[in-house]
């Protein structure tokens, strides 16, 4: 069934998103048992017509990533796929994800109503600045939003710093799409080249891939950087290729609004329950409209929580805060907890790392805690700095060693993003 888009389930009533959402999860849950070979299995006698509640869907078995991972092929509901995407592997193997038509639809819809929200229209022009080939899905998505929305979009990607200047120069655009990392340093370049981007045409930057707030949702370190050196503001959006759906600011800035006629939200404790308001919880997400490989009560590993009160916008959507941290990489160091968005915020609010990484060994069950070390690439002289920043915010001493571009490449591997943190824990 071609994919049709619905502009209005955002604004409805509380209880209208609900009502909606109960009947999408049934229809959900009735494509999966005739489609999908993994849940067809997975759910056994369990039928649409169970779930006549918000609170039956509780009841509902969950997805975990081994289990994708695992038996990916029996997770594809049809073998007509016009497009093949794959994880970035930034949390083990690269998954292999194809998209048929519809899917490609529903990607491009879930970007336009991502865009429209922080105010993007026809009149804007953009410049997507991330990757836009090796299978990596973000660029792509971004490429189709825009173009779905009907702004002039040019595709851009990751070039050396003075095409970039080149064509902001050239094109003017009004929104600039890609990694908060990627625009500081760019702009940090610019400046050193006598280049002022705080007064060019760039209104607003849409980050991706790192984190902009701290979990009181104020702007992070790195994300008042940006705003400093543009001049312009920044709009925060989350998103994984498994869903191809995304979690974006809207104009307001006050957390990503859930697209609730593309994804089933829901914020959970190592329970299986909800946690109230404004509690950290576990991101389970079931992805609505998926034809090929759709995902029921899917683990995310990220952490997050659910922004308290109603939006300004007029949104009546879930919202959610930033990622505090992923479940797996939650640092334990001489009986201290870390969280490593900690240790990223400290790094970017001193301003002079050029890359860095945090590295961690040891054994995942030891309740002692791992070793952790910090490996950045700056001035010898800032090593002590560094350091004590590092320790103060952590509450635990943490290595620093002075390294190069070239290590931190190889430890990151083959991930095509460029991670913080990369975990070598048995």
């Amino acid at each position: 069934m071609p994919f049709r888009p619905d502009w209005s389930w955002e604004f409805l009533s509380a209880d209208e998103i609900e009502s909606r959402s109960l009947r999408a999860m049934q229809n959900h849950v009735n494509y999966l048992k005739q489609n999908s070979p993994f849940y067809e299995e997975k759910l056994g006698h369990i039928e649409p017509q169970d779930i006549k509640t918000l609170e039956d869907i509780l009841k509902l078995p969950f997805t975990s990533k081994n289990e994708l991972s695992a038996n990916v092929n029996k997770f594809y509901c049809t073998d007509r796929f016009a497009e093949t995407v794959i994880t970035s592997g930034s949390t083990g193997q690269p998954l292999v994800a194809p998209l048929t038509q519809n899917d490609l639809d529903r990607l491009a819809f879930n970007e336009s109503l991502s865009f429209n929200s922080i105010g993007i229209t026809p009149n804007d022009n953009a410049q997507i600045m991330v990757s836009l080939d090796r299978l990596f899905v973000a660029g792509m998505a971004y490429y189709r939003g825009m173009i779905a929305l009907g702004a002039n979009t040019a595709r851009i990607g990751v070039l050396p710093f003075e095409m970039q200047e080149y064509y902001i120069r050239l094109l003017q655009p009004s929104v600039l799409v890609g990694v908060p990392s990627y625009f500081i340093k760019l702009a940090e370049n610019l400046n050193k080249m006598g280049k002022d981007v705080r007064n060019s045409s760039i209104q607003k930057l849409i980050c991706i891939g790192e984190p902009l707030r701290n979990q009181d949702m104020s702007l992070n370190a790195a994300a008042q950087r940006i705003e400093e050196l543009y001049n312009a503001k920044v709009y925060s959006t989350y998103a994984s290729t498994e869903t191809c759906s995304s979690y974006c600011d809207c104009e307001h800035r006050t957390g990503g609004h859930s697209h609730p006629e593309l994804i089933y939200t829901e914020i959970l404790d190592e329970s299986g329950n909800s946690v109230p308001d404004g509690e950290i919880g576990e991101l389970v997400v079931s992805t609505i409209g998926m034809e090929a490989m759709p995902l029921l009560r899917y683990r995310t590993g990220d952490m997050t929580f659910k922004v308290k009160g109603t939006c300004p916008c007029g949104r009546n959507s879930m919202r959610i805060g930033p990622i505090v941290y992923r479940k797996s990489q939650l640092i334990k160091a001489k009986g201290t907890t870390i969280y490593p968005a900690t240790i990223n915020n400290v790094i970017d609010s001193l301003g002079c790392c050029e890359d860095y990484i945090v590295e961690l060994n040891g054994n995942k069950d030891d309740c002692v805690g791992n070793d952790v070390a910090l490996h950045v690439v700056s001035d010898s002289t800032e090593l002590s700095r560094i350091t004590m920043a590092v320790q103060a915010a952590a509450r635990v001493h943490i290595p620093v060693y002075l390294t190069n571009k070239i290590t931190i490449a190889k430890l990151r591997g083959e991930a095509r993003k460029a991670i913080r943190f990369v975990d070598n824990r048995k």
